[in-house]
């Protein structure tokens, strides 16, 4: 049984995929793991940055089945004491995957661990520490004005109550590095996979706490996301943005039932719609 499972989904980003797989050779010296990679139907030559690695489990699926789905056919296959759901737009410095795990087993009680992500320049990704996603904290995220309200209300959904140098349990983490126990990951279950993509992290992360786990964020170790390719279903960032506002709708109503979660859900899909609609328009007017 290897120490480390480690299920990575991809779609059309061979050369961030090759980075990623290089800097993952380099753990193995550390870790006893096993990589599952499973491509979505990217229909190029993705795949074939798992050609100088054969110790990577490539599984080039026929359609594509979205984020959610294809992380959960791995985890079904998964053997390691644990999982960890990783992006293919991440690079794991030498040594950072041996302390992420040392740091897991000695603390029983924690489901879900994240280290510090970064960009390529060394900025906090912050989406990697994150709290219940509320209208206003998520509105203050996406036009930038928590970086200005500092109160908690506007910074929830970046998890303001926990600083970036500081460990501290969170609400949710970004699904491009969610380390889990094997057995916690059993209890829990894998992703909802009514989300085609965004908020199936956010929402298993959710489960995990309701279960009586522990969301971790731990900036004992740093790795890279550059950001750029998880986009599962290829949208332009304007319709990315859009889609995500669209998916919030049915985690909504799952997570705040009742009228108002319903009515809150309905306008969380409008915004999404207007967001798509005047996507197109740019694009047309660009052509």
């Amino acid at each position: 049984m290897p120490e480390l499972s480690i299920v990575i989904v991809s779609y059309r980003c061979r050369d961030l995929l090759a980075e990623c797989l290089d800097s993952l050779a380099a753990q193995r010296e550390d870790v006893d793991l096993e990589v599952l990679l499973y491509d979505n139907a990217s229909g190029d030559d993705t795949l074939t940055a798992a050609d100088a690695h054969p110790w990577v489990h490539v599984e080039d699926l026929p359609r594509n089945v979205g984020f959610g789905r294809a992380n959960n056919m791995g985890f079904a296959r998964a053997a390691g004491r644990a999982v960890l759901a990783l992006n293919p737009d991440t690079v794991i410095p030498p040594g950072a995957l041996r302390a992420c795990l040392d740091e897991l087993w000695s603390h029983p009680d924690v489901g879900v661990l994240t280290p510090r992500l970064v960009d390529r320049d060394g900025n906090l990704d912050r989406r990697c520490k994150r709290g219940f996603p509320t209208p206003w904290s998520s509105f203050c995220y996406f036009t930038g004005l928590d970086r200005h309200l500092r109160g908690p209300r506007s910074t929830h959904y970046t998890a303001g109550w926990v600083p970036e140098d500081r460990e501290g349990d969170v609400e949710s983490v970004t699904g491009a590095f969610m380390l889990m126990p094997a057995h916690a990951l059993d209890e829990v279950g894998g992703f909802d996979e009514q989300f085609f993509m965004y908020a199936e992290d956010i929402d298993l992360c959710l489960r995990f706490i309701a279960h009586g786990w522990r969301v971790r964020y731990w900036p004992g170790a740093t790795v890279v996301h550059v950001g750029a390719g998880s986009n599962a279903d290829g949208r332009r960032p304007a319709e990315a943005d859009s889609a995500y506002f669209r998916t919030m709708a049915p985690f909504i109503r799952k997570h705040r039932p009742g009228l108002r979660g319903r009515a809150l859900a309905a306008g969380v899909w409008a915004v999404g719609e207007v967001a798509l609609a005047a996507s197109r328009l740019r694009a047309a007017a660009g052509r």
